[in-house]
């Protein structure tokens, strides 16, 4: 069939229909078709025809969805699948210009392009929750972080809501696995095994989420750079007693 001629002359109704058609065969592991999705993406990015693009999603939500739940980095975003699945689409919409879809050949390009959206918009998302840290409740935190001395310790509750303080802590976080359990423990609220049920691609058991987060708070108690600042600080309040 001559992509040229036949089938623009399909309606959108059959090139959808036909599309879901040739998808089932494809999760079947049958001989498929990808021409009519791809002629559906067409003529929505191409054409700008916003019921293909209504077909698109319909189609490929599904799909999308499930790459949301797969992704390593979805339990730490704080947000539900198909907030990325509608983020992901309208990634794809705002991005994909009809002089970019030239540069696409075939359907799979153009699905691994909006896996790449699920990929981007999901990560946005973690730098946001990640971000957000600075100034959340940090009280709990500092107390522990500093429980080997109950004056350091209310010295750093005075620093709650202060970027500086939350700053220092980061750059004395040594990799992923330590932000996730800074992370996860004191803005998440979450117990060791709730925090390695929310990360398992990240620990390999519970013992790990303990051992990690035992070094990061023994560090810190012996971090006399630390200490030291919020030593230096601690004459700017009056709401504790040093």
């Amino acid at each position: 069939m001559s992509y040229q001629t036949d089938f623009r002359l399909l309606t959108l109704a059959g090139i959808a229909h036909r599309c879901g058609h040739e998808t089932e065969l494809f999760f079947q592991r049958q001989s498929y078709d990808p021409q009519y999705c791809f002629e559906l993406f067409r003529r929505a990015i191409v054409d700008r025809n916003q019921r293909a693009w209504d077909l698109v999603y319909i189609q490929y939500r599904p799909l999308v969805a499930g790459w949301v739940n797969r992704h390593s980095a979805f339990p730490a975003a704080g947000e539900e699948v198909q907030y990325f699945v509608n983020r992901a689409f309208e990634k794809m919409w705002v991005a994909l210009t009809p002089a970019k879809f030239k540069h696409f050949s075939n359907l799979k390009s153009l699905l691994r392009y909006l896996q790449m959206c699920v990929h981007s918009v999901i990560l946005d998302q973690v730098r946001v929750a990640e971000q957000a840290v600075v100034g959340i409740q940090t009280e709990d935190l500092a107390a522990e972080c500093m429980a080997s001395g109950p004056t350091v310790e209310n010295r750093a509750l005075d620093h709650v809501h202060r970027q500086e303080f939350w700053d220092r802590i980061n750059a004395r976080l040594r990799n992923e696995k330590e932000r996730r359990v800074v992370y996860g423990s004191f803005v998440l609220a979450l117990k060791p095994r709730e925090l390695y049920t929310q990360f398992r691609e990240t620990f390999r058991d519970v013992k790990e989420v303990y051992r990690v987060k035992e070094n990061v708070l023994a560090r810190l108690r012996r971090d006399a750079e630390l200490q030291e600042f919020l030593v230096r600080d601690a004459g700017k309040t009056s709401r504790f007693i040093v």
